[in-house]
This record gives C-alpha cells, sequence and structure tokens, in this order.
C-alpha cells in the first residue's frame, strides 16, 4: 500500500479562486431526489407488499435493514457525512428531524408516467414544494438539491421496443429532459440555486439486465445507449439552465464512465468483481435477493443486487462526487459547489479556462486507501462540455 497522502483530493484551479472571495457560506441543508439508488426508506411508507429493502440482507454490512437499497449506506449518506450534517431522512418517515433536509427518493420512481406504489419525480418534487416552509428561504437557497432519476424510464422503454430507430431514441430522450427541466425550474422557483447531478450508469451493465438478456458476458447495448444519449442531453440543458436562470448553479458527475470503468477493471477499484451481484439468483446473481442466496463480503462486490451498488461502491461514487477532479465532476464537484457564493454567477467559459489551468497530475484520483486508482474519463468531461456549448451556438 502506498504511503498515506496529504492531498486524497486536490484543490483544482477554480477551488483556489473560491478562497479568495469574501461572502462564501456553506450550505447545511440537502434535498434528495430520485429513484432505488437514493431511496433512504420511502418506499415502505408507500407499498402494501413487502419491501425487500426493509429486510436482511439489506443493511447487513451496518447491522440492520433501514430502507435502503445497500448493504449498508447510500450516496446521500456519505454527502451528508462530508457536509457535516445528519444523514437525511425520508420525507415520509413523519416523525423525521428534517432540520437539514430530507430525501424525496423512492424505488422504481420514473420522470414519465405513473408507476404503482411510488412517486415520479414531479410528485417528489410536489412533496417537496408542499413541505418547503419547513426550511427557511436562505436554507433553501443554500441547500444542496442532489438527483438520480430516469433509469427506470429508460429500462422500461428498452424492454418495451427492443428495436428503436433514432428517431424514436431521441424523441424518449428529448421528453424525459422536457419533464426534468419543467420540475428543476419548479424547484428554482422555491428558492434552490444549487443542483448536483449524479447522470445515469451504462443500464445494460447491471447484472439484472445482463441476465434477463441472457448474455451475461456483456452489457445490454440498447439500454447503455438510451443512458448516454439521455447523460449528453441532461449536461446541455444544465448548460443552458445556468445561462437562463440568475445564480443557477450545478455539479455534474459522470457516474456512467465510473460505473463502466470499474465494470470492465473491478480489481482497479478494490473490487473482486463488477459482474456479479453480492445477493440474487441466476448466472450473475440478477435477481431474488435474499439471505439465503448472499455473498459474505458485500465489500468484494460493486453491486449488492441486481440493480443497486454496495456500500462500498457508493462509499467510491460518494467521494468522486465530494472532491474529485473536473475529468470525473464538473464544472463544480460537490465540495466547490458548497461554498460557491450564491452571487456570484460563473460563466462557462471561466469555467473552462480554470480547468484548463489545472496541472496534468491533478487528474489522478486517491481513493480513501491511499491506493492511486486510474484516471477517470481522461478528458472526457471537457469534451462533455465542448459538445454542450456547440449544441447551443
Amino acid at each position: 500500500m502506498a504511503n498515506p497522502k496529504p492531498h486524497l483530493f486536490s484543490l483544482s484551479f477554480f477551488s483556489l479562486l473560491l478562497l479568495h472571495i469574501p461572502t462564501v457560506s456553506f450550505a447545511q441543508t440537502l434535498f434528495v431526489f430520485g429513484d432505488g439508488l437514493y431511496d433512504a426508506g420511502n418506499k415502505q411508507f408507500v407499498s402494501s407488499n413487502r419491501v425487500d429493502a426493509s429486510f436482511p440482507p439489506y443493511g447487513m454490512t451496518v447491522g440492520e435493514a433501514t430502507g435502503r437499497w445497500s448493504d449498508g449506506r447510500i450516496v446521500p449518506d456519505y454527502l451528508a457525512s462530508f457536509m457535516g450534517i445528519p444523514h437525511i431522512p425520508p420525507i415520509l418517515k413523519g416523525t423525521a428531524d428534517f432540520s437539514h433536509g430530507a430525501n424525496f427518493a423512492i424505488a422504481d420512481a420514473t420522470v414519465l408516467g405513473s408507476p404503482p406504489e411510488t412517486l415520479t419525480f414531479s410528485q417528489q418534487v410536489i412533496k417537496f414544494s408542499d413541505s418547503k416552509n419547513k426550511w427557511s428561504a436562505q436554507a433553501r437557497s443554500e441547500a444542496v438539491y442532489l438527483f438520480y432519476i430516469g433509469s427506470d424510464d429508460y429500462l422500461s422503454f428498452a424492454k418495451n421496443n427492443p428495436n428503436p430507430s433514432d428517431d424514436q431514441k431521441q424523441a424518449f430522450v428529448n421528453r424525459v429532459i422536457t419533464a426534468i427541466e419543467a420540475e428543476l425550474k419548479v424547484i428554482y422557483g422555491s428558492g434552490g440555486r444549487k443542483f448536483a447531478f449524479q447522470n445515469l450508469a451504462p443500464l445494460g451493465c447491471l447484472p439484472a439486465v445482463k441476465q434477463a438478456n441472457g448474455n451475461v458476458q456483456e452489457c445490454v447495448r440498447l439500454p447503455s445507449e438510451m443512458a448516454d444519449l439521455h447523460n449528453k442531453k441532461l449536461l446541455q440543458l444544465l448548460v443552458e439552465l445556468s445561462r437562463q436562470l440568475s445564480g443557477f448553479q450545478y455539479s455534474f458527475y459522470d457516474f456512467y464512465s465510473s460505473i463502466q470503468h470499474r465494470v470492465i477493471n473491478s480489481k482497479t477499484y478494490t473490487f473482486e468483481t463488477g459482474m456479479a451481484a453480492c445477493c440474487g439468483t441466476g448466472s450473475v446473481n440478477g435477481t431474488s435477493c435474499s439471505t439465503n442466496n448472499v455473498c459474505t463480503k458485500p465489500g468484494d462486490y460493486l453491486f449488492f443486487d441486481g440493480k443497486h451498488l454496495t456500500q462500498e461502491g457508493n462509499l467510491q461514487v460518494g467521494h468522486l462526487m465530494w472532491g474529485a477532479d473536473p475529468v470525473v465532476v464538473g464544472p463544480n464537484n460537490l465540495r466547490e459547489l458548497l461554498v460557491l457564493p450564491l452571487n456570484t454567477s460563473v460563466m462557462l467559459a471561466e469555467i473552462q479556462e480554470a480547468m484548463a489551468a489545472v496541472s496534468p497530475k491533478q487528474i489522478k484520483i486517491e481513493s480513501l486507501y491511499d491506493i492511486k486508482m486510474q484516471s477517470e474519463m481522461e478528458n472526457q468531461w471537457l469534451s462533455l462540455v465542448d459538445k454542450a456549448v456547440s449544441f447551443l451556438i
């Protein structure tokens, strides 16, 4: 193991610029929106059926099942800890302390449609709007709004449209993005200014999807293609909103590439496998997670069940979102977004100039374990921004 480094997450040039701005404030409120990847226990309050995440082996690493779809903590838990605040409770747990925010995410959530026993993205935002007076206007404006949504929309589309035309693919993505835009503007209208997105995973690489397809050696093309199209359009939307809406700030984390790297080169990232799940049945344990078919060391796996990450996977994602360089998350990571002044409008050109000044040596990411991790998506963020800019011109 390498010697401990004092700079596990090096400051970017942009971070250094922020140190010279006097009106910096630190967010102490976190609002979470999304699906099962971010669900902290909401599903158990709306379902009339058994919710697997409320029972073992879910929660096995932390000693109890809490309604989280993992063996332990999820990404919002880690981000809250990094912010120095308690884990954010599910909004449907009426007795919880919501002084530092609320988690509206719920398993099986979609952007479009109206699936049963869940909350669509629109319904989550309505719930936020109905609850917003729990927090002051200042708390809402300084808060971070965290999102992971859309996976189930594209999985359903791929299942129902096995051979769509390019026009059909793009039309569906446009519908999803348009719906997301409308909800972001509602949150902005309620005072939200700091938006953090974890883009969609390569959905065809999920164990449940590969197992259902019958070829577990390769990721399924169509679901991953839809996620990639979505991610490009989502970045374009965020760039556009940052120009349209005064004070709109964002962080965009390329979860897609992170998962792709960990599926292909799992051992590089401390996992024994990125192909099979820790819990489940079938060729890659893609379905039916239960106490009868769970591994003994979840930390060796990227996926806990067929669709969700282990606590170890969530930990790595949380740290990349929090402190990675612009090649992984940009134009700000979460640490930078927290201290970005509300009264400062940062233009895209200025961000690109700052990123260009970052030393190439800073591209290397260090893990918590002082293990030098493979550089993630080399120059991918800058190329995505260039595409977004060309789209808007």
